[in-house]
């Protein structure tokens, strides 16, 4: 049982060894996304980022006046914003 162990340690701690791709200098020539790709990625963000602060807008503007906001501002801002991160990440990993 104790070699089990051993070489199952050895293989998932060896894996790692093989692992390339974000050594320092890679070129990254393998990339799934290109560099236009990334460009409008990057923008993408901005846009959703832009819808997000509008429905947040909104809702400031709704409790400013003393009344409550729509239950789809909510909504909206809650979920561009959640595309916004989720496509940063994405951008953070293959274009950055």
């Amino acid at each position: 049982m104790k070699k089990l162990i051993l070489i199952s340690f050895m293989f998932l701690a060896g894996g790692s060894v093989w692992a390339g791709g974000h050594e320092h200098g890679h070129d990254h020539d393998d990339d799934l996304i290109s560099k236009q790709d990334c460009k409008e990625m990057k923008q993408g963000i901005g846009e959703l980022l832009g819808i997000a602060d509008y429905f947040w807008n909104e809702i400031e503007k709704a409790s400013a006046a003393g009344k409550e906001a729509n239950t789809g501002d909510y909504e909206g801002a809650a979920f561009y914003s959640q595309q916004a991160a989720n496509y940063s990440v994405v951008y953070d990993v293959w274009c950055d």
